[in-house]
């Protein structure tokens, strides 16, 4: 989808989202295929640690193709990740190049822990658009309290590594950055030359931007809202879709644990489930503030967030910008 077509289809979901329709005459702009829920890491703010062994594993490459395949005609972007760590899937570099080669722009977020020479390589080479290393704390100490099961010095010099064979061959594309989520505490606690140590050792290669996120609450698995702000309804139900490694197509990205299932994309398709009578009916309750009874979005702090236009302010830059980050 070129850039022009890309704004068409934003507005188009704008117009849709401000009229407050809940049955939509577009298909969704972006995806959020999940090709893992596994990961090593056991990290403070994150639920994945409270997943059963069950409810773990890894998305069949052919179950992604049947999404790619559907998606590519409507899609913009996707995101390859979800609740886990994409590098632990052994065929996530065939995933980046099929949805690459469908023209779909691709991205993902990765922990870096399991980011090899090797895969550095592999990763440089698949066609990525963009990715961000999600990386918190400016020390060894505060890095690895929150980033448990983790190492500080290995994960920058993963880091440091891949930007090194990125300016080698003087690759403009991944745009890759750094984001960290605002643990106030650790902000508060870290002084500026903590901080400019830090950045000191990217000096001088490609990294394209630290991007510094608000915490978010997982849809109250980690802290309730605060209802004191204005409430806005979720846009996601207006221009997303997500996809669990199993095919389970959920609305929104903090449904962590999958309470909402619209339905799965490996018996029905995309474009039915994405009017269904489910989606419909969630649509049409987020609309009229009826929640209390929808365990997720009760509890979930995204609702109670600034915004402009009446799109939530965290949302609305990255939506224009077209990026996911």
């Amino acid at each position: 989808m070129k850039r022009l077509e890309y704004y068409r289809r934003l507005g188009q979901a704008f117009r849709a989202y401000k009229l407050k329709k809940t049955r939509l005459s577009y298909m969704p702009i972006r995806l959020w295929i999940e090709a893992t829920n596994t990961c090593s890491l056991a990290c403070v703010m994150c639920p994945n640690k409270n997943l059963t062994k069950e409810q773990r594993g890894f998305m069949d490459f052919d179950l992604f193709k049947k999404i790619v395949d559907e998606a590519k005609d409507f899609v913009f972007d996707v995101h390859l990740l979800h609740r886990g760590e994409s590098l632990a899937h052994p065929d996530f570099f065939r995933m980046i190049r099929y949805a690459h080669d469908a023209g779909i722009v691709t991205r993902f977020h990765t922990n870096g822990t399991l980011l090899t020479e090797e895969k550095s390589r592999l990763l440089l080479d698949s066609g990525i658009d963009q990715f961000a290393f999600s990386f918190d704390g400016f020390t060894a100490e505060a890095y690895e309290k929150i980033r448990v099961n983790a190492k500080f010095e290995k994960t920058v010099g993963n880091i440091v590594r891949f930007l090194e064979l990125k300016k080698e061959k003087g690759r403009k594309k991944p745009v890759m950055f750094i984001e960290l989520i605002h643990f106030p505490d650790v902000f508060k606690k870290t002084d500026r030359a903590a901080r400019r140590a830090f950045m000191t050792r990217f000096k001088g290669l490609p990294l394209d931007k630290v991007h510094i996120k608000e915490l978010h609450n997982w849809a109250g698995e980690t802290g309730g809202p605060d209802r004191s702000k204005p409430y806005g309804p979720c846009t996601f139900l207006w221009h997303a879709l997500i996809i669990f490694w199993d095919g389970s197509v959920l609305p929104c990205t903090q449904d962590f644990f999958g309470t909402y299932t619209l339905g799965n994309v490996r018996d029905t398709a995309l474009r039915e489930i994405w009017n269904n009578d489910k989606m419909i009916a969630l649509r049409e309750k987020l609309i009229a503030r009826d929640i209390d009874d929808l365990p997720t979005c009760s509890k979930c702090d995204r609702l109670w967030r600034p915004t402009l236009f009446g799109i939530p302010r965290e949302y609305l830059g990255r939506l224009l910008a077209g990026k996911m980050n």
